[in-house]
């Protein structure tokens, strides 16, 4: 009799395959063909867990996010005010989270012309402006920066401007944008800022 199969994690395990496919060759050049090749699987185990490429990449960009999700949830866990370490913990400091981000950017694409898509990009980047938020608002009520209650909003919206930026940048320019480049970036915005 085979070993059970964790649907789940089988599904997660794919999908992290494409993400790494998605960071090497591109979103245009995914097949399910190649996943399943990479997985060490036939390709109708992976359409038994994906109907078709575009559910299997949507999963994939909701995959990411949630990989992203969990970093800053432990973050916070250990201090609900740690606004540079909850940003750090979305920052593609490292190759895996690098990967990441050329996913998430790649579907950037696919937003503009697919409202499923357009509509979770929409939700990711709410989320992390809510994010944002909340640690802003935790560390004033701590005493701990100089951001007024009233302006914690635009603010929360400044610093997902300034994740972007630097994720951007870090794409095209590994030597001044390395994990320890970003890191020493936001830092000194963060003291500019008062926050």
């Amino acid at each position: 009799m085979p070993a059970p199969v964790d649907h789940e994690s089988r599904r997660r395990q794919i999908a992290r395959i494409a993400t790494d496919i998605i960071s090497r060759v591109g979103l245009d050049a995914v097949t399910m063909r190649q996943i399943a090749a990479e997985a060490g699987f036939s390709t109708t185990i992976v359409t038994h867990y994906f109907a078709n490429k575009r559910e299997l990449l949507l999963y994939t960009y909701r995959s990411s996010a949630l990989d992203a999700q969990q970093r800053v949830d432990e973050v916070l866990a250990r201090d609900p005010a740690d606004l540079q370490g909850s940003i750090e913990a979305l920052l593609p400091l490292d190759p895996a989270r690098l990967g990441e981000w050329k996913v998430y950017f790649a579907f950037w694409q696919m937003a503009l012309v697919d409202a499923d898509f357009a509509a979770e990009q929409r939700s990711q980047a709410e989320n992390a402006r809510s994010i944002l938020q909340r640690v802003l608002e935790a560390r004033v009520a701590a005493g701990r920066c100089r951001v007024v209650p009233d302006d914690v909003g635009t603010a929360a919206r400044r610093l997902l401007v300034q994740l972007l930026g630097i994720a951007i940048h870090s794409l095209f320019d590994a030597t001044d944008w390395s994990g320890d480049g970003q890191k020493a970036y936001l830092a000194k915005e963060l003291a500019a800022l008062g926050y």
